[in-house]
C-alpha cells in the first residue's frame, strides 16, 4: 500500500490552491501553512497559490513566502476570551473563494469553516490538524489501522502536525499521516451490521469534569434501548483513566488520538463534547451526534451551547444536551438514530437561511 501522505502534492497541483491560515501569536500555524504552500509551489506556474491570513499576520507573511498574501479577519470582540466569529466576514469569504473557485484549500486554524468551504466551493479541501509528534510509535501503529479500516483516498484529506525547521523556513518532509475523512467504513461481506458508536472525550490528566460527563455518557449508552447491549456495539472512547476500562471491559478504550477522527467517520452516531473543532467534524463528516455543552453557567459553557445549537441548525442530525441533562443520553441517542444526518453540496440554498437563524439566536461561533 502506498504511503497516504504521497498523495497530497499531485491531489492539489491540478490547480489554483489557497491556504487558509489564522495566525494566532507565535505565528506557529502560519508558518506551518506557509511551508506547506512552499512544498506544494514546487514547481507550479507563478500565481497558482495564494495565502490568506488575519491583517495582524500578513505583513509577516508577506516577509516569509513568495506568494501573494490576502487579509482576512473573522473574529470580532476585544477580550480573546471572549471573541466570536463575525459571520457576516464568514459570508464575504466564502463568496469571493466561490466566484475565485479555487481547486483546492488548506486550512489551518478555522476547523469551523470546513462544512462551510465544502458548499460554497466544492473544492478539494485539506485540514491541517491533529497537532501530535507522528513520529512516535503510537502514532505508527495508528497509521496503520487507518489504513486498514477506511477506505482512501477522500477529498477531504485531515493532515497530522507537518514536521518543520523553522530556522531554515521549510518543511523538513510531507506529512507523516493523512487521515482520510468522508469514508465509508468497511465491512466484512456477510457480517452483522451493529451500529458503530463514537464516544470522544476523556479526562485523564485533570479535567474531572470531562471525566465526570465521559462515565456519565458511557453509562447511559450501555443503558440505551436503541443500542442493545453495548457489546454488540463498537464503541470508541478515549482517553479514559483506569477504572473506566475496569467498569466497561467489552468497550473499546483508550483510543489513540490519531484515530479520534477515523472513529467519527466510522460511526454511525458520534457522542462528543460540543468543543468548535469537533463540531465542524461532525457538520463535514454529515454526521448523526449528540453534543454535549460544559455547565451553561461559565463561559466556556455558554460559548459550547451557542455553537452546538447553530450546528443543530445547520444539521438536524445533531442533538444538543447539556451537561446538567446528560443523563439523557439514551433519548438523545436515540433521537439521533432517527435523525438524517446533514448533506452538504455546492449552492445549497438551505445553508445561508440557516447560517442566519441561527446567528439571531446565538449571536455567532463563539
Amino acid at each position: 500500500m502506498a504511503e497516504p501522505g504521497r498523495a497530497v502534492v499531485p491531489a492539489l497541483r491540478r490547480g489554483p490552491t489557497w491556504f487558509l491560515a489564522r495566525g494566532e501569536p507565535g505565528l506557529g500555524r502560519l508558518m506551518e501553512t506557509v511551508s506547506l504552500a512552499q512544498t506544494v509551489a514546487a514547481g507550479q506556474a507563478p500565481g497558482r497559490i495564494r495565502v490568506l491570513t488575519s491583517a495582524t499576520a500578513a505583513p509577516f507573511a508577506r516577509r516569509a513566502c513568495p506568494f501573494p498574501v490576502d487579509e482576512f479577519d473573522l473574529e470580532r470582540g476585544g477580550d480573546i476570551q471572549q471573541t466570536l466569529i463575525d459571520s457576516s466576514a464568514v459570508q464575504r469569504l466564502l463568496e469571493r473563494l466561490a466566484r475565485q473557485r479555487p481547486a483546492a484549500l488548506v486550512v489551518d486554524g478555522y476547523a469551523f469553516l470546513v462544512p462551510l468551504l465544502r458548499a460554497a466551493t466544492g473544492a478539494a479541501l485539506v485540514v491541517v490538524a491533529n497537532r501530535h509528534d507522528l513520529d512516535n510509535p503510537a502514532h505508527s501503529r495508528g497509521a496503520r489501522l487507518l489504513q486498514a479500516a477506511l477506505h482512501a483516498p477522500a477529498d477531504l484529506i485531515l493532515v497530522g502536525e507537518l514536521r518543520r525547521d523553522w530556522r531554515l523556513g521549510r518543511l523538513a518532509g510531507l506529512p507523516a499521516l493523512l487521515l482520510p475523512a468522508l469514508v465509508r467504513p468497511r465491512a466484512p461481506a456477510g457480517a452483522a451490521r451493529n451500529p458503530v458508536v463514537a464516544v470522544l472525550g476523556g479526562g485523564s490528566r485533570g479535567d474531572h469534569e470531562l471525566e465526570r460527563s465521559t462515565a456519565a455518557l458511557l453509562g447511559a449508552l450501555d443503558r440505551a434501548v436503541g443500542c442493545g447491549q453495548l457489546p454488540s456495539c463498537r464503541v470508541f472512547a478515549g482517553p479514559l483513566p483506569g477504572w473506566a476500562k475496569e467498569r466497561y471491559p467489552h468497550l473499546e478504550l483508550g483510543l489513540d488520538p490519531a484515530l479520534a477522527l477515523a472513529s467519527m467517520a466510522a460511526a454511525e452516531v458520534v457522542v462528543a463534547r460540543a468543543g468548535r473543532s469537533t463540531l465542524a467534524e461532525i457538520l463535514a463528516l454529515g454526521k448523526r451526534a449528540v453534543v454535549v455543552a460544559a455547565r451553561s453557567d461559565t463561559l466556556r459553557g455558554a460559548e459550547q451551547a451557542a455553537n452546538a445549537r447553530r450546528a443543530a441548525a445547520i444539521s438536524p442530525g445533531v442533538v444538543v444536551l447539556e451537561m446538567a441533562r446528560v443523563n439523557q443520553i439514551g433519548v438523545a441517542y436515540r433521537r439521533a438514530r432517527e435523525l438524517q444526518p446533514g448533506r452538504w453540496h455546492p449552492g445549497n440554498s438551505q445553508l445561508w437561511t440557516a447560517l442566519e437563524a441561527a446567528d439571531r439566536r446565538s449571536g455567532g461561533w463563539a
